[in-house]
């Protein structure tokens, strides 16, 4: 017999879930998923979430805190909504501790998994091209772009022209290009050359 003011149909749900029965255990999930998923709660980890609801509502329903004041529906909508809003809570209170305080390293600031795999394919890339140049562009092309040296420097020591130091840094960049552009076809070649 069901407590007064408990809709028959209700107690026999709650009772089912409490005791395990698949198709009600099946009715609780899909109300406490449909709460945890079709809003926008911004947070991660629905599965989690979802069983977090469950053991709430298997407490609170043992303890006979539903009485029924509502439909069994909305009193477990309710919960799961409230338990949504706890950790939405939880999560910007961490989100305010510095990453100095919480012992954590940063993250980095592009920590996307597509943009990082772009990234070390570049990286990649660029190393094969630069195994492909000849010495003489290597060394030019890292004098001029990962030093900085100026070309009148260049000049002085290679005891030539400014102009001639320029065209061959210029050759020496379309050699890379059309390096790069021919690699690109043929990716194995460069791609799986190990982590950058």
């Amino acid at each position: 017999m069901c407590p007064e003011g408990i809709r028959p149909d209700d107690d026999a749900l709650a009772e089912g879930f409490l005791h395990g029965e698949p198709i009600a255990t099946r009715q609780i999930v899909d109300w406490v998923s449909r709460v945890v998923r079709l809003r926008a709660w911004r947070l991660r980890r629905d599965e989690d979430l979802v069983q977090d609801v469950l053991l709430e509502l298997m407490r609170v329903l043992a303890a006979g805190r539903f009485e029924g004041r509502s439909s069994l529906r909305t009193f477990v909508e309710r919960v799961a909504k409230y338990r949504c809003i706890d950790a939405v809570r939880r999560d910007r209170r961490q989100a305010l501790i510095s990453w100095k305080d919480s012992g954590e390293p940063e993250p980095a600031h592009d920590d996307h998994p597509e943009r990082q795999l772009a990234q070390r394919d570049e990286i990649r890339l660029c190393r094969a091209v630069l195994d492909h140049l000849p010495e003489s562009c290597r060394a030019l092309l890292h004098r001029v772009l990962a030093e900085d040296t100026a070309y009148e420097v260049l000049a002085k020591e290679m005891g030539v022209a400014t102009g001639t130091v320029k065209s061959r840094v210029a050759r020496c960049r379309e050699r890379a290009n059309a390096l790069r552009r021919r690699l690109l076809a043929i990716p194995e070649a460069w791609r799986h050359g190990g982590d950058a």
